[in-house]
Parts: structure tokens; C-alpha cells; sequence
């Protein structure tokens, strides 16, 4: 094994890597393009307010990560319980949603309906369920799916249902069975369905302390380089011979790992790939989020941790108040809520976002989150490249691509990839 690796991309899984190097006492360079480690998972401050560049959380998982965090932060790392809910119609509706919550919302007629549908799929052979909309439609029927999947999905990836991959749908809805609608029918919300995001852990002031403190404990061991962008990738076919960087025109290396998305990879590599390779490597898709932070003259809006808006009626999909993960996040007597949109480099609203901003000002207000008295200031943050864009045949797109890279015996892939 090489005593010595180069690690391209700082962000969450770059700086793992770092970590187990020095655990496994391997030296390490690491290459961060920005000015701070963890990638798209940061804690910003402005002005006393905190919020992540996400509604990011760090769940019990696996053991032995939580004791790495658990040790680097003490008690600055808690353990907390935080609802969420979906906005709908200008009513709230718990999230995950649960049967007795779905007839509270939908009404009798409407509930009778879904459940029919939702029967209906159980007993019949399903169609073939090649993309998420399918999938959607067969797990829930079309009523549920419609209200609260659907246009949220069109929303957060940018295109239909069923232009996406299965593996989109992950665990969103939960509950829906009837053992769960009479247990809560006689219960009531003893037998509540658990939310999705259940219970977590979470730092004192943001998700960004996990990262600085795993950045702080390697500081001494390998050489962490900010602000360093990767601009060339060097080989002779079957081995990478060395790399060049913004601020090193050559650096040789032993052994490669890399979390940079897999097509600015490709692009970076010289000789370049076959031509081939380099059209697969265009089609990857990433999606931007416009972070709209807004300040807020008010001790608290709700107690939830994140709201989810599956309508239309919005641009936003999600809106999360950062104060209801840890106080410190906001200045006391203070409050704030961190909106995320959506969209792709190409969309204007990413190039001049200053109407949307004010459009979301106004429904804000509307909802009642807030008047325009209270509101302190607003701050936006663009995330670029925040999640790959999952196509219903992401794989057979990107299988070439991994195929031309395994020829490279010194090189990893890691991260988002």
C-alpha cells in the first residue's frame, strides 16, 4: 500500500479519506478549489446567524463514525428530535404522512378514494416500474402520489417522474398500511408514525463544526491545501503520472483518490479520453440550490426542523428554521428560515435571482411566518453543483465511464460519485 496519497476535493469524503490515511499512518496532500474544507456541507454565519448549507444532520448510523465525531466534539455534538411537516393548501400535514393524518387532511371522500387506489396496486400485478413516477403511482396511487410526490420531485430534480431513476424515491412517505391506521385510530398520537428524520445528532453551531473539528485534528499529519483547484490530471494510459493544480504545474503522485464529480474528472484527465467517453461524461447533470437565508426579528416560527412545499404554487421545496436544531444558530430573541431552490446553471433565476427573492419575501409573509416589520434581513448563498441528477438510465450512462477509469491502477473514486 502507497505511504503517500493525493486526495482531490475536500469535501466530506475527501476529508474521511484524510482521516483513515492518518489512521492507517499514510501521509496525505489533500486539494480543496475553495476556501474552506466539507465541500456542500458548511455552516455559514452572518452577522450572529448560522445556517447550513442544507438541512444536513449527522444520523446514528454507523457506530464508529458517530465516536469519531463524538470524541472531536464532546458535548458540542447533542443528540435532538426535531418534527417535520408538509404545507399544503394552507394547512400543515405531518411528514412522514400516516393514515388517521392522511383523513384528517383529505376528508372522507377523498381518503376512501386513496384508499382504493393504494388496494388496487396491492392486489394487481404491477406494470413495469422503471422510473420513480411508476414506482410512486403503484406504492401510493394517484391522488397521494400527485399531492405530495409528484410535483415535488418535478421540483427538486428538474424534470418529470418518469424521466427519473427509482432510487429517487428512497423513503419518503412511511406508515401507510392499515395496522398503522388503527393503532393510531385507537392511540391516537401515542401510535404516531415516527418522522423521517427521526431523532440525530447535531453540533452547537451547525453541521460545519463536524468537518472543521476533522479538519483541525489532521492539521498536523498532511498537508491540507485551500484554495488549490485541480486543473490538470496527468497518465500514460494505465497509470496517473501526476497532477497540476491552480497554484503547482506538476506534482508527481503514487496513489490518487477523488471526490471532484465525475465529469470535471474526465475533462481534467491528459491525454484526454476517447471522444466517447467525453459525450457520457457531458450528459452528467448536477443541480444547483439557491439558499435564501431570512432574518428574523421573532424568538421562533414553528417547531419544526424542516417544511416541505410539494406544490407548484412555490419555487421552494424545502424551508428549514435553524434556531430549532441548536439555539446558538440565532442571536437570542432571534430566529431565521433557510429556503432551498432548486435549479440549473442555466436558469436565470440562478444567473439574477432578485425578483424570486422578493416573490418568496411576499409568500412568506402570506403564510404568516413573519411581517415585513420583523424581517431583519435576507442573504443568499448558491450552492452549485449540489446533487447529481439521477435519469431513470443514470447507470448505463455512467458504467462506460467507469469501465475507461478502472484501467488507472493508482486511482480511487469516492464521494457523490
Amino acid at each position: 500500500m502507497s505511504k503517500h496519497i493525493h486526495i482531490l476535493g475536500g469535501g466530506p469524503a475527501g476529508l474521511a479519506v484524510a482521516h483513515y490515511a492518518k489512521e492507517s499512518d499514510i501521509r496525505f496532500d489533500l486539494f480543496e478549489a475553495k476556501d474552506r474544507f466539507g465541500g456542500n456541507c458548511i455552516t455559514f454565519n452572518k452577522n450572529g446567524f448560522y445556517f447550513d448549507s442544507g438541512a444536513h444532520r449527522l444520523h446514528h448510523k454507523d457506530q464508529e463514525t458517530t465516536q469519531i465525531f463524538k470524541r472531536l466534539l464532546g458535548k458540542e455534538l447533542k443528540m435532538i428530535e426535531v418534527p417535520s411537516q408538509i404545507y399544503r393548501d394552507s394547512k400543515f400535514i405531518d411528514f412522514p404522512l400516516s393514515p388517521l393524518n392522511l383523513f384528517r387532511y383529505l376528508g372522507v371522500g377523498d381518503f376512501l378514494k386513496a384508499g382504493c387506489q393504494i388496494l388496487k396496486n396491492k392486489i394487481r400485478k404491477p406494470c413495469s416500474l422503471n422510473n420513480f413516477e411508476s414506482v410512486a403511482i403503484n406504492s401510493y396511487g394517484e391522488l397521494i402520489a400527485e399531492l405530495f410526490l409528484l410535483k415535488y420531485t418535478e421540483k427538486l430534480w428538474g424534470m418529470p417522474g418518469k424521466e427519473l431513476s427509482t432510487e429517487v424515491a428512497g423513503k419518503r412517505l412511511r406508515g401507510l398500511d392499515l395496522k398503522t391506521f388503527i393503532l393510531e385510530a385507537i392511540r391516537g398520537e401515542k401510535a404516531k408514525t415516527a418522522h423521517l428524520d427521526g431523532a440525530f445528532y447535531y453540533p452547537t453551531y451547525g453541521i460545519g463544526m463536524l468537518f472543521d473539528a476533522l479538519e483541525d485534528s489532521l492539521k498536523d499529519y498532511g498537508n491540507l491545501n485551500r484554495q488549490e483547484s485541480i486543473t490538470g490530471i496527468n497518465h500514460d494510459g494505465t497509470v496517473i503520472k501526476s497532477i497540476s493544480t491552480s497554484k503547482q504545474a506538476n506534482v508527481p503522485v503514487e496513489h490518487i483518490v477523488s471526490s471532484i464529480p465525475l465529469g470535471i474528472f474526465i475533462r481534467l484527465l491528459n491525454p484526454s479520453p476517447p471522444k466517447e467517453i467525453l459525450h457520457l461524461a457531458e450528459k452528467i447533470q448536477f443541480r444547483n440550490v439557491l439558499l435564501f437565508a431570512f432574518f428574523i426579528e421573532k424568538s421562533t416560527i414553528n417547531k419544526n426542523g424542516s417544511m416541505y412545499f410539494p406544490s407548484d404554487e412555490y419555487r421552494f421545496t424545502r424551508i428549514y428554521e435553524a434556531r430549532n436544531r441548536s439555539h446558538a444558530m440565532s442571536p437570542k430573541g432571534k430566529t431565521s428560515l433557510i429556503v432551498e431552490v432548486p435549479c440549473q446553471s442555466s436558469d436565470d433565476i440562478w444567473k439574477v435571482p432578485d425578483s424570486l427573492q422578493n416573490e418568496i419575501k411576499n409568500q412568506l409573509i402570506k403564510i404568516g411566518f413573519f411581517s415585513q416589520k420583523e424581517l431583519i434581513d435576507i442573504h443568499l448563498e448558491r450552492i452549485p453543483n449540489a446533487y447529481p441528477i439521477l435519469e431513470k438510465d443514470y447507470r448505463s450512462l455512467i458504467s462506460p465511464i467507469y469501465e475507461y477509469l478502472s484501467r488507472f491502477n493508482n486511482l480511487h473514486i469516492t464521494g457523490r460519485n
